[in-house]
């Protein structure tokens, strides 16, 4: 646990839902729990690599993350939360089957990860999911209708942890094969 006087750092590759499906698990969270510590709309993400943390702004880590990010090459995909996962300390959603266009683009960020020096979290391991809000309570996991989007996006997020800010500072198309350089 880090000391919430002292400021930390922590880069990421991404992807994010539109804003209105955004809204729409935000709400479908409140439904679940009206009190929870929910992740607010314009913050919800689903976590594809993840660095250490810092304690100064890793300008250098980003610029290096910057430039492998030109590297990623992968095809638009349809994504679908469709399974509620409550654990005992969040709840979340998750695809309930393989996404094959996922498991190519995280092949992807590991390879733009390494090429940019970058140390993943220690511990961290990919589960596709997006956090919907932060409480204690017993595990439950269920079908629901489900939220679906067209992936055709990637983004580096730098949050400044526990201060409620993400940073967007990449974001790179997914066109596959005909990926362009973006500046």
């Amino acid at each position: 646990m880090h000391n919430r006087l002292q400021p930390l750092y922590r880069a990421f590759y991404a992807i994010k839902p539109p804003e209105r499906i955004a809204r729409q698990i935000d709400h479908f969270a409140d439904t679940l729990d009206p009190i929870a510590d929910r992740v607010p709309a314009e913050h919800q993400h689903v976590t594809l690599g993840i660095t250490t943390d810092a304690p100064v702004y890793p300008y250098e880590l980003i610029k290096a993350l910057r430039r492998a990010g030109v590297g990623i090459r992968a095809e638009p995909f349809d994504l679908t939360l469709d399974r509620l996962s409550i654990g005992g300390r969040s709840a979340a959603l998750r695809p309930a089957r393989a996404v094959p266009g996922l498991s190519a683009l995280r092949q992807e960020i590991v390879r733009a990860m390494q090429v940019a020096g970058a140390t993943a979290r220690p511990g961290w391991t990919f589960s596709p999911h997006q956090t919907l809000f932060y409480r204690d309570g017993r595990p439950d996991q269920r079908a629901v209708p489900g939220f679906g989007w067209r992936v055709e996006e990637v983004v580096l997020i730098c949050s400044h942890v526990g201060r409620t800010r993400h940073e967007i500072v990449g974001r790179w198309p997914l066109i596959g094969a005909a990926q362009y350089r973006l500046l």
